[in-house]
């Protein structure tokens, strides 16, 4: 399969690295010097590289964008003009118009489009939305989650598109639906004219969910906790071990009086993955065999369409409904 990767910067050096895994017939276009010989040292032969992605677009079978978020929607257009199937970074495009203009223009074509929302290939994702839907937890109560860490900031866009959507999409996903309003709060502690630091509240109806991010907290989180009426899981995508604990504990109503019922510890073991490997795996599979994504276009634009409500919700200091 010739597949043709844009763009090879920060996290497109890990799709560049999966991708000579995989044994495809990788094209790349990079605009920077430095990068495209990087590519040629990773094994990418040089009639496989250029600076201009116009260049090989007529000659691969998909492409994988992995640019900066303003250029997501123009790139993605020009590839579905061209009957492509699509992979593409989150955001898939840099404003909830552009992404939903995106998702309905590839609904209308027989493209795989398939945004880059990679905690859903988590093999810890597999195993918590099949203990919600067996029914382990009860009633979803509550979900929040810690996307934080200290680490350089992103150009392209502040920490609630970048980093933020991560946890926003996986609980669209949890949750099998989007939330009916948005609040937040956002600081820009940088002064860079992006956010830096974000709490998301989104409410799913019955159920409430929170999103914190930022660039300062000196120990990286992955971390999401669901509370539900039966036990508490918490996942903790950082860690190659342990990476899932279920807490039995519950609330009990006794005539009006509540207490607490402390149960077993349960520590779940995850097989060790790349997600990313993962992710690019099923992309194959999805072209191969016209298979849906585990993430569509209508997905990346709803994740775009929440951190853009986020922002307006900070803006004016209300809740923004959906």
């Amino acid at each position: 399969m010739k597949i043709l990767q844009i763009g090879t910067g920060r996290w497109g050096t890990n799709h560049l690295r999966v991708w000579t895994n995989l044994h495809v017939d990788l094209y790349v276009a990079e605009l920077s010097d430095a990068a495209r010989k990087k590519c040629i040292e990773a094994g990418i032969p040089e009639d496989h590289i250029t600076d201009d992605h116009r260049n090989f677009l007529d000659i691969v079978q998909a492409v994988d964008i992995v640019t900066p978020a303003p250029s997501h929607y123009e790139l993605a257009l020009e590839a579905f003009q061209k009957g492509k199937d699509i992979l593409i970074e989150k955001p898939i495009a840099d404003t909830s118009e552009r992404a939903q203009e995106l998702a309905d223009i590839v609904s209308r074509g027989n493209t795989i489009f398939q945004p880059g929302h990679v905690f859903r290939y988590d093999p810890a994702a597999d195993f918590i939305v099949d203990y919600i839907s067996q029914g382990h937890l009860g009633r979803i109560q509550a979900l929040t989650g810690l996307f934080y860490g200290f680490k350089r900031p992103r150009t392209d866009g502040g920490v609630t598109i970048s980093d933020a959507i991560h946890f926003i999409d996986f609980f669209n996903y949890i949750m099998k639906a989007v939330p009916v309003k948005v609040m937040a709060k956002c600081n820009d502690i940088l002064k860079r004219g992006m956010d830096d630091m974000s709490w998301i509240w989104m409410d799913y109806g019955d159920v409430y969910a929170v999103v914190e991010a930022n660039y300062f907290s000196p120990e990286k989180k992955r971390i999401i906790t669901i509370n539900g009426e039966k036990a508490t899981l918490v996942c903790n995508f950082a860690s190659s071990q342990d990476k899932i604990k279920i807490y039995r504990n519950r609330h009990i109503n006794d005539n009006n009086t509540w207490s607490t019922f402390s149960g077993e510890v349960i520590q779940q073991e995850i097989p060790p993955a790349e997600p990313l490997m993962l992710e690019l795996k099923d992309f194959i599979r999805c072209v191969a065999t016209r298979s849906k994504p585990k993430a569509n276009a209508q997905d990346g634009a709803n994740a775009v369409k929440i951190v853009e409500a986020a922002l307006e919700s900070h803006k004016q200091g209300k809740e923004i409904y959906l």
